[in-house]
């Protein structure tokens, strides 16, 4: 195991807005913090300083990235790194910190940035996320994980199947439209076969105990009697 050490130049560029867990120590200088920086940058960042609420707050708001500061304080970074991973989300990290001040082996799926100025960050933000690209879909109280087709909801992690999967992403994809029961049927079991569409009628009923506040009054996923069905909501992707 061997972590990419980049030392990002000048510039940076626009990266995407991401959702942002930053772990720094809670008595680190204003001045090094990063919080302010990654906000300017449009970043949803959210500031923990301990590893047990490293944890919480990764499994239960599955950020885009993670970010460790340790500055010129004492942060045990392998501490963080171990709480994060019981997660199971391979999340990438990026570290702020030279490679010759780490006495651990930080895995290959970490960053290590030597930050000459805080603008630089920005920069491998970019290389650190660039396989996360539309990985989270987040909608009202619900996060879907197109990596391991996992749903977020309540603080209650589902699982969806591969056809669950498949439907739902239709769905989300032409939101606010309606797919005739046809389409879906072509689109999701590559069939043009009309004379029974039951397993469609299940697999909707399946997405909406999963998804919705109360299935039998969905907000998301409704029915156009007669026709189809019309997915309505305010979709983040990231």
């Amino acid at each position: 195991m061997f972590a990419r050490f980049i030392h990002a130049g000048r510039g940076g560029g626009g990266a995407a807005h991401m959702h942002v867990l930053l772990i720094e120590n809670n008595n680190i200088d204003r001045q090094e913090s990063l919080h302010t920086n990654l906000q300017e940058q449009g970043h949803h960042v959210w500031l923990v300083h301990t590893p047990e609420n490293a944890t919480k707050k990764t499994a239960t708001l599955w950020p885009n990235l993670v970010v460790l500061n340790p500055a010129r304080s004492q942060l045990d970074v392998a501490v963080f790194q171990e709480a994060i991973s019981k997660t199971k989300l391979d999340i990438p990290h990026i570290v702020v910190r030279s490679k010759a001040q780490l006495d651990h082996d930080i895995g290959a799926d970490t960053i290590l940035i030597a930050l000459d100025e805080p603008q630089q960050l920005s920069q491998c933000i970019q290389k650190a996320t660039a396989k996360q690209r539309n990985r989270f879909l987040r909608l009202p109280g619900l996060i879907i994980d197109c990596k391991y087709h996992n749903i977020l909801r309540d603080r209650k992690i589902s699982s969806l199947t591969p056809k669950e999967f498949k439907l739902l992403h239709l769905l989300i994809k032409n939101r606010d439209q309606v797919l005739t029961r046809k389409k879906i049927m072509q689109k999701v079991w590559d069939t043009d076969y009309m004379g029974d569409t039951r397993t469609l009628d299940v697999h909707i009923r399946w997405l909406r105990e999963k998804i919705e506040k109360n299935p039998s009054r969905p907000q998301m996923l409704i029915t156009i009697r007669g026709v189809g069905y019309r997915f309505i909501a305010e979709v983040d992707i990231d």
